[in-house]
């Protein structure tokens, strides 16, 4: 009998993951990714290796474990990076940006939040830049900086294009500030 591939070992027990995170078993979630990302370290897998650290991130802050989600979240960051896959890099960077936005750090949440819509653009993802933009619009409420969280929702608004009814309504609402502040 021979032995089983350890990339495959690698890729099973990171999709076994993924299904205990979709069901909301967490602690399994990261018994299963845990052996995934050892498993694909041991073997040089990298891009195994940085979807797995972006899932270990989301259970972790699930899990409400936050210096760990971080620190997975920027492993997957700089392995994205590596790999050239901008999506997923945004992705992480999003990521990245809602775990900081939770920890109270919103100037770096809002930085990366940012940077994660921009990639998104110019990749021409104008529903993840949306998603993006109105986790900014969040990040800015949370401050108490009204006018930072209408211009950012307004700005997802535009990219979701045509928009729904009630979506249509709450954007000329929006465009009453906006336009009394350019005028001004």
């Amino acid at each position: 009998m021979s032995n089983p591939n350890p990339s495959t070992i690698a890729a099973e027990a990171h999709e076994r993951g993924l299904a205990y995170f979709r069901a909301a078993q967490y602690p399994e979630a990261l018994k299963e990714l845990e052996r995934a990302a050892a498993t694909s370290a041991a073997v040089g897998d990298k891009q195994t290796s940085a979807e797995t650290a972006n899932d270990l991130g989301a259970t972790l802050q699930k899990l409400k474990k936050r210096d760990g989600a971080r620190k997975q979240f920027e492993t997957a960051l700089t392995l994205f990076t590596e790999l050239g896959d901008d999506n997923r890099r945004a992705q992480a960077m999003g990521n990245l940006g809602t775990l900081l936005a939770d920890m109270k750090k919103y100037r770096d949440s809002e930085t990366r939040l940012e940077q994660a819509a921009e990639i998104f653009h110019r990749l021409g993802d104008m529903q993840s830049e949306a998603f993006t933009l109105k986790w900014l619009s969040r990040v800015h409420l949370r401050q108490w900086d009204f006018l930072g969280a209408i211009f950012a929702y307004e700005r997802a608004l535009a990219r979701l294009e045509p928009l729904p009814p009630d979506q249509k309504l709450l954007r000329q609402i929006f465009q009453i500030p906006l336009r009394i502040l350019s005028r001004g």
